[in-house]
């Protein structure tokens, strides 16, 4: 099952696992799977509070008077964790994960180093118990893939073990580094939206951000927060369901037009970036600003960011380029079968593309024939002639036509 978070209201760990709850996590399943962390002095309780706009849930990790007053180091949770029974080792991985980056960040933006940073808010047992109760809920739910909206950034300040400091807060600024975000102002109330712990569990967990992708939807639920937001839910809310095949056939398409970089670089550049995962590579000439001759370069590119990503840095670092445009396009294909066909001069690749389970195209892979040319010192035209004949003798001519047209 995939999940999309829409943190219209904002992003906590409170707000998640809330949501999560919400959407059919059993509690008393969540309860004992909590239970072997062996961090004394809590429960969790299930509020009976709703919002009438949109129902929802909201879950607390209530505390002992008085309990947990420490600081905790990163070490002292990863022990927690590596001690804890009755988790899957993919929940203590992940968790160690989301709280390996909650460090990262405040030894930064504190200017210290990740073994000395003292956890206060996000190394409380709440927070634990937020972190790990999401990542379990997740697994009880079946929830394979997760994405997320945008992300809204409050206003104003807030107060904390450092004192009063603005928000978004440095930490939470830091782990949304490179995440698309929205501002608040005119959108939500002022104040926090996003925490700390909210901001570290989508950096982990999220495999893309921005719109929902097309999914069959199976349900939605809300998560609801602590804070008041005026005419604003407070509220994290999930959508969950199947994702649908059409966004299998989805690609990232970048562009760039360039004007001022030597045409003997283009061909490596290509040559590179198919190297690199790109689906496909086109070279256009076109005019540019002032008339000047120039390159358009198009590369087609798996519909995943890390994908796109790692293209992007080989175009800025291939090219003269100052900036690149991408947008994601649907492409319909042929099933596609590679075959060997066997002629006069060694065994050469052909391309089938099947339309409603019949040969539609067929062609010779150029690649192999000039190499079977090259092996045996003929004509390149020889190897290709001969392939196109055996083609047409297994009644593939037609096919053949069709990918000369």
């Amino acid at each position: 099952m995939h999940a999309h978070l829409d943190c219209f209201s904002g992003l906590s760990g409170d707000m998640f696992l809330g949501a999560l709850v919400d959407a059919g996590a059993d509690l008393a399943v969540l309860r004992d799977s909590l239970s072997g962390l062996g961090v004394p002095g809590w429960t969790l309780r299930q509020s009976e509070r709703t919002d009438p706009r949109l129902g929802g849930t909201k879950v607390d990790v209530v505390l002992n008077s008085g309990h947990d007053a420490v600081h905790r180091h990163l070490s002292d949770i990863l022990a927690i964790l590596e001690r804890a029974t009755g988790l899957s080792s993919s929940v203590v991985e992940r968790a160690g994960a989301v709280f390996t980056v909650l460090a990262e960040a405040e030894a930064k933006v504190h200017g210290t180093t990740v073994e000395a940073v003292h956890f206060h808010e996000v190394g409380a047992v709440d927070a634990i118990v937020d972190v790990v109760g999401t990542l379990v809920c997740l697994e009880l739910l079946d929830i394979t893939t997760v994405s997320c909206a945008a992300i809204p950034l409050g206003t104003g300040t807030a107060l904390c073990a450092h004192g009063r400091i603005p928000v978004p807060v440095p930490a939470t600024l830091e782990l949304l580094r490179g995440l698309p975000t929205i501002p608040a102002e005119g959108v939500h109330p002022t104040g926090e939206l996003v925490t700390p712990t909210g901001a570290a569990l989508v950096r982990v967990i999220c495999d893309n951000f921005g719109a929902p992708p097309p999914m069959k939807l199976d349900r939605v639920a809300h998560g609801l927060g602590t804070r008041e937001r005026a005419d604003m839910p407070n509220a994290l809310r999930i959508f969950l369901g199947a994702l649908v095949d059409t966004e299998a056939q989805a690609v990232d398409v970048l562009t760039v037009t360039i004007d001022d970089m030597d045409s003997r670089l283009f061909g490596p550049l290509a040559d590179r970036l198919l190297a690199d995962g790109a689906l496909d590579v086109t070279l256009r000439p076109v005019y540019g600003k002032k008339g000047r001759p120039a390159v358009e370069v198009i590369v087609l590119s798996l519909p995943d960011r890390a994908a796109r990503e790692r293209l992007q840095v080989r175009i800025f670092r291939e090219t003269t380029t100052l900036g690149i445009r991408w947008r994601r396009e649907h492409r319909a294909t042929l099933e596609r079968r590679f075959r060997e066909v066997s002629t006069p001069f060694g065994s050469v690749t052909v391309k089938e593309g099947f339309l409603d389970g019949e040969t539609n195209t067929v062609q010779p892979e150029f690649d192999s024939v000039v190499a079977a040319a090259t092996a045996h010192d003929v004509p390149v035209r020889r190897v290709l002639e001969a392939v196109k004949g055996i083609l047409a003798e297994e009644g593939l001519h037609s096919a053949l036509s069709r990918s000369d047209e």
